[in-house]
């Protein structure tokens, strides 16, 4: 994927996210974006920043290289953006800790209901998507609404196991 160049540069620095919608998102430092960044990476997730994305593309995570990727060329170099796209991101990342989805079955429909009530904009973009992957884009997309302190939780919560294990080696940023 040519997107995937990989640079040396912190998740942190000169980013940005576009979403312009009315979420509940809030600004975040870019300091509280490299320590989750940092959070990520301690789990065994590589945070890549590229250059080269696709105009439509913001972010990504590619669960069989465990990378979260952040599209720079996409976005605004606003944190409280940044955070709303890591936060969509690292709700991936989370449901792949889990090995499926975050919510039970019957929370679903309430998920979907606070997306369209948070953000319709959201979730209308839901329709890119084919519809297997819908059930995984609602519960980034409510996740990338919660305050920061809730992401964090989220992700200590599901990725846990993680955290606690040291790696021989921790991916870094390249």
């Amino acid at each position: 994927m040519a997107c995937w160049r990989r640079f040396g540069l912190p998740l942190a620095l000169g980013l940005s996210f576009g979403l312009s919608s009315g979420l509940g998102v809030r600004a975040e430092t870019w300091e509280r974006i490299g320590s989750f960044a940092a959070t990520l990476r301690r789990a065994g997730t590589s945070t890549l920043v590229a250059r080269d994305c696709p105009s439509t593309l913001l972010g990504a995570f590619h669960s069989q290289r465990n990378a979260l990727l952040i599209c720079a060329n996409n976005l605004p170099n606003d944190p409280a953006e940044i955070w709303g796209v890591l936060a969509h991101e690292a709700a991936h990342v989370m449901q792949h800790c889990k090995g499926g989805p975050l919510l039970v079955e019957g929370q679903l429909d309430r998920a979907i209901t606070l997306v369209k009530a948070s953000s319709p904009r959201l979730f209308k973009e839901l329709k890119l998507y084919h519809q297997s992957q819908h059930r995984d884009e609602v519960e980034a997309r409510l996740v990338q609404t919660l305050p920061a302190d809730q992401v964090e939780a989220l992700f200590a919560r599901f990725c846990a196991d993680r955290l606690a294990q040291p790696t021989a080696e921790t991916p870094r940023d390249e």
